[in-house]
């Protein structure tokens, strides 16, 4: 089960974020300086009523990346990964905080996808399960490739939960939490879905902002 981090250690992760910018682990040649980085799991964000997200320390931390992506957004991504002793990944976190460029107009819409709450807030839900390979430049192939580079080998036609919570009502910034793991033939039943879903929430916790 997963534990729980005192309040005193949020609030230490949280004061740290400003002075850790652009500190992280070895990230792909060509990302930009990182904007938050974990303390023992826990990602500080203050984004909207979420102060920070907390991955099970069953995961190890992988890395951190920020990039721009399609030319469009300010992209940061955290890996987190649970393996086996040949490095074949069993089950990630990938958590990216994305933020629309100030020269783009528009904003995020996932009214077409499922709303769940989890620890409170409302997230968009998607699954889907991958069949292809990733577009080159995609954020897909910069996880995948920072996973790569650190010396995973992920499955073909993996399975994965999208959840994304939108911080304001601009929508023009966004916290997703994808949880990704070996493909199942019955992925795609309700029940296998929902047990997905159970997955993919159950090994991180979500802290509100005080």
């Amino acid at each position: 089960m997963l534990r729980t981090i005192t309040a005193a250690l949020v609030l230490t992760a949280l004061s740290i974020i400003s002075v850790t910018a652009g500190v992280g682990a070895p990230a792909q040649q060509g990302s930009m300086p990182l904007r938050h980085r974990p303390v023992h799991n826990l990602l500080p964000l203050r984004a909207g009523e979420l102060a920070a997200l907390e991955v099970s320390p069953a995961f190890t931390y992988v890395g951190g990346q920020r990039f721009v992506l399609g030319g469009a957004a300010d992209a940061e991504q955290h890996l987190f990964v649970l393996a086996d002793a040949n490095k074949r990944v069993q089950r990630v976190y990938w958590i990216q905080i994305e933020e629309l460029l100030p020269t783009r107009p528009g904003a995020y819409n996932y009214s077409a996808d499922r709303t769940v709450t989890v620890y409170g807030l409302p997230f968009a839900l998607n699954i889907r399960q991958y069949t292809t390979a990733p577009d080159s430049g995609s954020d897909r192939a910069r996880a995948f490739a920072l996973l790569h580079l650190s010396g995973y080998d992920i499955p073909e036609g993996a399975i994965r939960a999208r959840l994304v919570y939108l911080p304001d009502s601009a929508a023009r910034r966004e916290i997703m939490i994808v949880y990704l793991e070996p493909p199942s033939a019955a992925a795609i039943v309700t029940a296998a879905r929902a047990a997905l879903v159970a997955r993919a929430t159950g090994d991180f916790v979500v802290h509100p902002r005080p």
